[in-house]
């Protein structure tokens, strides 16, 4: 499969890619770092975390290892999401920017602190030369350990805060963070791994040499879970790929997805690490196709409804006629159209693996339940709890973290005779109302 080249790229340019990770690591050396966090009290509800609206900070991270001992945090801020005011003294309109980390090393029977520190960044409109800010902070990683990152972003002028957990994984110098992912038309780092066919980029490994890069192509995983009410576990597709290739180095390569699916690329074909890039297609997050409507309803419809419904020819009718069926109230019809596709949509920005998040345990959850009321979150695991001070019967989901060379957002729904009220919450969608916990 022919999916790389151009004659758009000439050798300065791969000169200049390297020189960006070189100018990444002296930027990231002149960080100002203040002395470690303080240690903050366990089982925080977090669940603010997939609650969209809930704060206008939406920054991005990637993890970067660029030697055995260092690693770079990198991560990006869209202006428009901050707070200026005139705070100099010339009136010039300035905002402040605190970013607080700690890196705990994780292993087996502990959890040590290894390393924090507070940045903090002054932004002036006026010297941005893009549409987003990129930063990058220095984190003491040793080869051959597993940490978790948390990392508190604050707006100091709007006095607001966004927590994120980051899994840093050095155990290995082939996993998806010893790469770095660059549009060769910006020349910037790509912080979402979900890429359209128009997409051209550049894989850089961790020495920052030229590599051949061998690559496996599997086939879109087109897979729902099953309901959390039956104990069978979700199944895992990616085993054997669907073809193999190399991807030879010059001056004037590039990489391009052509077509839906998943590729893995590796500098090492004996090991099954390397990183993923995933194609699902035009609109990505968005659901805007009569398809991408259809198969969400998977949820919802038992097999034989589903499978008539994907027959029939015209997909948008048969997709209007369902949600109109659930109610006599068209303008109700529409809101939980609103409400149902809006939740596919963050599930897709929160949970996509090699999949689409609306697909995966903790997406399926997310649509039918919504955002949970109380979220905690340890090394291996998050437990979701629905129900306030109004619920009479309070229903959880533990989450568990799956180990995959595909992804570090994989994590499979622990199945047991808990209650879930699930028959009970697809039934209250079908006869158009929200399903919650707490009516």
């Amino acid at each position: 499969m022919a999916f790389s080249g151009t004659k758009g790229i000439e050798r300065k340019e791969k000169v200049g890619l390297l020189l960006f990770i070189a100018v990444l690591l002296v930027v990231a050396g002149r960080c100002t770092v203040e002395q470690p966090l303080p240690v903050k009290r366990p089982g925080k509800n977090l669940s603010y975390l997939y609650i969209p609206g809930r704060t206008p900070l939406q920054p991005e991270y990637r993890i970067y290892h660029s030697t055995d001992s260092v690693s770079l945090l990198r991560l990006k801020i869209v202006p428009s999401q901050l707070l200026f005011n005139q705070a100099d003294e010339q009136g010039n309109y300035i905002s402040f920017v605190d970013v607080r980390y700690r890196l705990f090393l994780t292993r087996k029977r502990e959890t040590t602190l290894a390393d924090s520190g507070v940045v903090h960044y002054t932004i002036d409109p006026k010297t941005l030369r893009s549409r987003s800010i990129e930063k990058s902070i220095l984190l003491r990683c040793r080869l051959g350990e597993k940490y978790i990152l948390e990392v508190v972003m604050i707006d100091q002028i709007r006095k607001m805060a966004v927590q994120n957990f980051i899994y840093v994984d050095k155990r290995t110098r082939y996993s998806s963070q010893n790469y770095m992912v660059v549009d060769v038309r910006t020349r910037k780092q790509v912080f979402s791994y979900a890429l359209d066919s128009s997409a051209a980029v550049k894989i850089i490994y961790r020495d920052q040499r030229p590599h051949d890069y061998f690559v496996r192509y599997f086939l879109p995983d087109t897979t729902i879970p099953p309901p959390p009410n039956l104990r069978v576990g979700t199944p895992f597709l990616l085993r054997n790929p669907d073809s193999t290739w190399m991807v030879h180095y010059s001056d004037t390569e590039y990489v391009r997805l052509p077509r839906r699916g998943i590729y893995q690329f590796s500098v090492d074909p004996k090991v099954e690490d390397g990183v993923t890039l995933c194609n699902f297609g035009p609109f990505f997050p968005k659901i805007l196709s009569p398809d991408q409507m259809a198969e969400p309803l998977a949820y919802l419809l038992n097999k034989r409804e589903m499978k008539a419904l994907m027959s029939r020819p015209n997909r948008k009718l048969a997709v209007d006629q369902f949600w109109l069926g659930t109610t006599d109230d068209v303008e109700k019809a529409r809101q939980l159209v609103r409400i149902y596709y809006n939740r596919v949509y963050y599930a897709n920005i929160f949970f996509s693996t090699w999949k689409e998040g609306w697909r995966t345990d903790r997406g399926m959850i997310y649509i039918i339940y919504g955002p949970p009321d109380n979220l905690t979150k340890s090394v291996k695991r998050e437990v979701w709890t629905y129900g306030d001070g109004r619920s009479t019967q309070k229903i959880s989901f533990t989450f568990q973290k799956v180990d995959s060379p595909f992804s570090n957002n994989v994590y499979n729904l622990v199945r047991g005779d808990d209650v879930t009220r699930w028959v009970e919450a697809v039934r209250t969608w079908r006869q158009g109302n929200v399903f919650s916990v707490n009516y």
